[in-house]
């Protein structure tokens, strides 16, 4: 009976005890993650809603000049009696051009459209397009037996939901007023489009102009038509994330918005200057859009899934100081007060995640952390009845939650940041119980004596 006391009163089975404490309390930060993700996801639905019905996420195809044409076969026929007769017949084909030169303009205002503590951001706003055509080289590429219906030639751009276009001014072509009317006229690019009558009267080319009204959430994609196309992105959002096949040529990033420009030739591109209706199959551009995401920086649900990572060295460091002042102080610590110390610190995320998603994050962290790491002092000290050794929690706390917050704002360093806390903790454990004697209950720790079987001073 003595033997199994003296296992279970050493230090050693403690620190077993301890490490077994750790695991369980595995579970319920299982569950505290769970509620971040279920937050998060339920976040990206009422952000999708919102984005939907504000437009979509805009990505825009065009202008194209569609030229109808026919082609006129004659095929010979014999009948019964030996006759020959001629048959012909006509099939019809669109013929798709490109602009050779294509300038776009984009200045969207953003804003941030809610549904209750859930938000995204959104953009409105003009894209002037100009640019010219010159259908020479795609007409003269039409058989003896193909002919152009130059007259009946269309504009056409496209637009992945056509929510996200609010009307088209000034449009112009070859100086001549357009009017766009709904319709794609078969384009296929994205789902929805317009289209303007733009009859090429005077040879095979001419200039256009036009400015449409957009809006849209999240993302604006562009696709590069022109055998040489320049475009210029601006707005008000402060954070942008280009993406896409083609990054800016130029750039400039403040806190009261960005611009960027692009310059991509058709040298650089898979997209033919010219095609046949049927020669492209769908989705074949698809991979050559480029634009921005209005990227949102501080994103309260990624900081809390970020955050939740971390639950387990805020169980861990409560449970080791508690453990290293019960080792020094002399007074046993109960493993349901670890427990208890454990479960406060996972309570600090519920905290973060449900008071972020009502104030901004920082001011959300700094609120938790406190309730937290003052609810973590005011236990330690009714434990050990001594404040001076209760301080020895707030120091420590105080310095855990400054790391994770550090962890948080540094993304592309939150490896590095928890290699070196990881790092510093096992360090710091390992230097102060190197002299602790883990079958009794100390051999000789700094400033106190060493300590006798019984329990009395040598």
């Amino acid at each position: 009976m003595d033997g199994i006391r003296r296992i279970t009163g050493s230090m050693g089975f403690k620190a077993a005890l301890i490490a077994f404490l750790v695991l369980v309390m595995l579970i319920p930060m299982g569950l505290v993650r769970q509620v971040v993700g279920e937050r998060a996801d339920r976040a990206e639905e009422a952000a999708d809603e919102i984005v939907e019905s504000w437009g979509g996420e805009l990505r825009l195809a065009g202008p194209l000049l569609r030229i109808p044409c026919v082609r006129a076969d004659e095929a010979i026929r014999r009948g019964d009696g030996g006759a020959e007769t001629v048959e012909r017949r006509t099939t019809a084909f669109d013929l798709w051009v490109g602009p050779t030169d294509l300038g776009l303009k984009a200045e969207v205002a953003s804003e941030t459209r809610s549904r209750g503590v859930f938000g995204v951001p959104v953009f409105s706003g003009p894209v002037a397009f100009e640019g010219r055509f010159d259908a020479a080289e795609a007409l003269g590429s039409l058989r003896d037996n193909e002919a152009a219906m130059l007259g009946e030639a269309e504009l056409v751009m496209a637009i992945e939901s056509q929510k996200g276009l609010r009307g088209i001014d000034g449009a112009t072509w070859g100086g001549k007023p357009l009017a766009f009317r709904p319709g794609d006229a078969g384009l296929g690019l994205l789902s929805g489009g317009v289209k303007a009558a733009a009859p090429l009267e005077s040879g095979a080319g001419a200039d256009f102009a036009l400015t449409a009204s957009v809006q849209g959430g999240r993302r604006l994609r562009l696709l590069p038509l022109g055998s040489s196309t320049s475009a210029t992105v601006s707005s008000d959002w402060p954070a942008p994330s280009f993406q896409g096949e083609y990054l800016p040529a130029s750039r400039g990033l403040g806190d009261d918005g960005f611009s960027a420009t692009w310059r991509v030739s058709d040298l650089s591109r898979g997209i033919p200057s010219y095609w046949r209706s049927g020669e492209l199959p769908r989705g074949a551009m698809d991979r050559f859009y480029f634009g921005v995401d209005f990227f949102e920086p501080l994103d309260r649900y990624a900081l809390s899934e970020r955050a939740a990572k971390h639950a387990l060295l805020f169980v861990v460091v409560p449970f080791m100081t508690l453990f290293l002042l019960e080792l020094f102080a002399r007074r046993a610590v109960h493993p349901i007060q670890y427990l208890l110390a454990g479960v406060a610190n996972l309570v600090f995320y519920l905290l973060l995640l449900s008071l972020s998603e009502q104030v901004p994050f920082g001011a959300a962290y700094l609120i938790a952390a406190s309730a937290t790491g003052g609810l973590t002092f005011l236990y330690s000290w009714s434990t050990f009845k001594d404040l001076r050794k209760a301080w020895c929690m707030a120091p420590v706390m105080g310095l855990s939650y400054l790391y994770l917050y550090a962890a948080l704002r540094s993304e592309d360093s939150a490896l590095l940041f928890g290699a070196i806390g990881a790092f510093a903790v096992t360090a710091l454990v390992m230097f102060v119980t190197r002299d602790v004697d883990w079958y009794g209950y100390m051999k000789k720790a700094p400033g106190l004596a060493a300590r006798g079987d019984d329990g009395a001073s040598e």
